[in-house]
């Protein structure tokens, strides 16, 4: 396998781009503090963009073989929106990057050497494999284990499927591992559906936002998770849905 990447699903390989050194393993963090007389005080982390750069060479036949390489390269990178991106070395996880800049110059004939930045917003990087659990919730509360690879922190989707009537509920879905839990508030009958979608904040009901809730989005840490579920009866489903997620 070439050292190239893949972009928005086109192998760059094949328009003869290679990587020659790359910063593919950074990362970093922004610590907030308060500064007093004798010392700071941290108010949390953020994890900024992530950079991606790349020192690259595009090889051909000749001038005019490499400059049609470059322009399907470039047609292929100069997207609207932030897109998969697999480097050959890690093919198992993608980062969701944008261009940022692609600038280079003829070192022969038959060799185009330059440097290749994408930004990733989201400094994450993603399994190629989606997980899914299933468990049956057979009592209550109920605690199952979901194992969870990677290095970094999970946001899943919960989907809870009732077996029977629950007549006006204070539903909790915990992950005791984190110390995170969500409450919902309702009525259910056989078959009824509760999505709780952690990455973008949201409760469903059979596919129609409820959200009658309280508490926090339990996410998901690598490791043993203890997943505890509260007043969703003995009949009952539960499934786990997500990516592991890589620092």
């Amino acid at each position: 396998m070439a050292n190239s990447f893949k972009y928005n699903g086109t192998d760059l390989a094949t328009y003869g781009l290679s990587i020659t050194s790359s910063n593919a393993h950074i990362i970093s963090q922004i610590i907030p503090s308060i500064q007093l007389k004798d010392r700071a005080y941290s108010s949390g982390y953020q994890r900024p963009a992530r950079p991606f750069n790349f020192n690259i060479a595009v090889i051909g036949t000749g001038v005019s073989d490499v400059i049609t390489k470059l322009d399907n390269i470039k047609k292929t990178m100069v997207t609207e929106t932030s897109n998969q991106l697999i480097l050959d070395v890690i093919t198992t996880r993608y980062f969701n990057a944008q261009l940022e800049s692609f600038d280079g110059t003829f070192s022969a004939p038959t060799v185009w050497e330059g440097s290749v930045s994408f930004t990733c917003a989201d400094p994450l990087g993603y399994s190629t494999t989606e997980t899914s659990s299933d468990f049956n919730i057979d009592a209550d509360p109920d605690t199952v284990i979901e194992a969870v690879g990677g290095t970094g922190l999970v946001n899943p989707v919960y989907t809870l499927v009732a077996g029977g009537t629950l007549s006006t509920i204070t539903l909790k879905v915990e992950n005791v591992t984190t110390d995170e839990e969500l409450q919902w508030t309702g009525s259910l009958v056989d078959e009824d559906e509760i999505e709780i979608d952690v990455k973008h904040w949201t409760v469903k009901k059979n596919d129609t936002e409820s959200m009658t809730i309280s508490g926090e989005f339990p996410r998901l840490t690598h490791g043993a998770n203890s997943i505890k579920v509260t007043a969703f009866g003995t009949t009952g489903t539960l499934n786990i849905k997500y990516r592991d997620t890589y620092l």
